[in-house]
């Protein structure tokens, strides 16, 4: 036994010497509960004539709506481990926090593994933000933008009419692939590849995200390109008898282009947004959904002040845009427009931890649905109005 333990205690600080990869994880997070007050007015009556593209009106309002958001509240695990020439393996598993009613779901959000080199670039594959969503508006407001509703996404990135989602040019793609070039002198390129792990004769829902990105000094400029195959983002959010989703000779061609200028001074951002979004459908009977073109604006500015206090406001105006039905049929988009104004303030507490206050209105054109709220469909034309109080901490 004394043989054993001598043995052990000459064996034990040698292995524990012994050269290993610098693997590093960290885990980190970011939660952001906030008290929202809510109420939503100005819906269009009933009966009253709107754009060939509009939902049926319903006159629905509401007022004094009190409720508890944690927005995407979120805590992750990321880590590397270098492998030798300039090479490395790294990885991110995150999931949202619901702070508000508890629970969450693994890798519910961006989550990934890949490897990067310093000549060559990196590559990851798993299920994260595309490319289009990453690199454009990428002034976050107070920080706490992300799922909540001051973010420009709610008009920047989506068509004014209907709910579903298939619109939208604000993703996460899971089943995805990207390749980030290195950066040269500021510049970097980056490109997304998911397919459709569904495909059929009829039907091939895969995406392409495409972006440059130039980031030096006080300038950031992105140009982003997405395009969504046989989404059918038009046809999922048209009245149904304009819908070519169920038709299997029908076909889709979703794309969004959106540059991104952003100029940082002193403790200031200001931000400014151009998106042109274009539904396109071929194959459709006549009468149908042909194809929906518009574009969108955002600017906004974030300032961090001397002491405590830092403030953000942000402008977003999409236009009605222009609508075609197969075979000539007419088709009008008026009332299809939309703008939202976002105020906010946060008091720094310490360097992770701040108080903040929110305010948001969105004002819907006559046929239009934009929309702000959590878990609640507007109807065309209503206007909401949103104002919350929250704290930050992140770690």
């Amino acid at each position: 036994m004394q043989r054993i333990t001598r043995a052990l205690a000459v064996a034990v600080p040698v292995v524990l010497s012994l050269p290993v990869a610098a693997q590093t994880v960290q885990i980190y997070g970011r939660l952001y509960p906030e008290v929202v007050f809510t109420r939503m007015t100005g819906a269009t009556a009933p009966g009253t004539p709107l754009s060939t593209l509009a939902q049926p009106p319903t006159g629905e309002s509401f007022s004094n709506i009190v409720k508890m958001d944690s927005s995407n509240s979120r805590m992750g695990f990321r880590g590397d481990e270098p492998l030798g020439n300039g090479v490395k393996a790294f990885f991110q598993i995150e999931q949202r926090i619901l702070v508000d009613t508890g629970g969450t779901l693994l890798a519910s959000r961006n989550t990934f593994v890949g490897m990067e080199s310093d000549r060559l670039g990196a590559v990851k594959i798993g299920g994260f933000d595309t490319v289009y969503k990453e690199i454009g508006d990428a002034l976050s407001f107070l920080g706490v933008s992300s799922g909540n509703f001051v973010s420009n996404s709610n008009i920047l990135s989506k068509q004014g009419f209907g709910n579903n989602s298939a619109g939208s040019f604000h993703l996460r793609r899971i089943n995805s692939i990207r390749y980030e070039s290195p950066v040269y002198d500021g510049l970097q390129g980056l490109v997304q590849y998911s397919p459709d792990e569904a495909k059929t004769s009829s039907r091939n829902a895969f995406l392409w995200s495409l972006g440059v990105v130039y980031d030096s000094g006080p300038w950031y400029g992105a140009l982003a390109y997405e395009l969504h195959n046989d989404t059918f983002g038009g046809s999922r959010n048209v009245p149904s008898a304009l819908s070519n989703n169920s038709d299997a000779n029908a076909r889709s061609r979703d794309t969004g282009l959106r540059a991104t200028f952003q100029y940082r001074f002193a403790n200031h951002t200001v931000e400014a947004d151009v998106a042109q979004m274009k539904y396109d459908e071929r194959g459709g009977k006549p009468g149908r959904f042909e194809n929906y073109h518009h574009v969108a604006l955002a600017v906004g500015v974030d300032s961090k002040w001397s002491g405590p206090w830092r403030t953000a406001a942000a402008f977003d105006y999409a236009t009605a845009g222009t609508c075609r039905l197969f075979d000539g049929v007419p088709c009008t988009t008026g009332g299809l427009d939309g703008r939202q104004v976002s105020l906010g303030a946060a008091y720094y507490l310490s360097k992770r931890t701040y108080l903040f206050a929110l305010y948001a209105k969105l004002w819907n054109g006559r046929a239009a649905q934009y929309n702000n709220m959590d878990g609640i469909d507007v109807p065309p034309g209503a206007d909401p109005q949103q104002i919350a109080l929250g704290i930050t901490h992140n770690f």
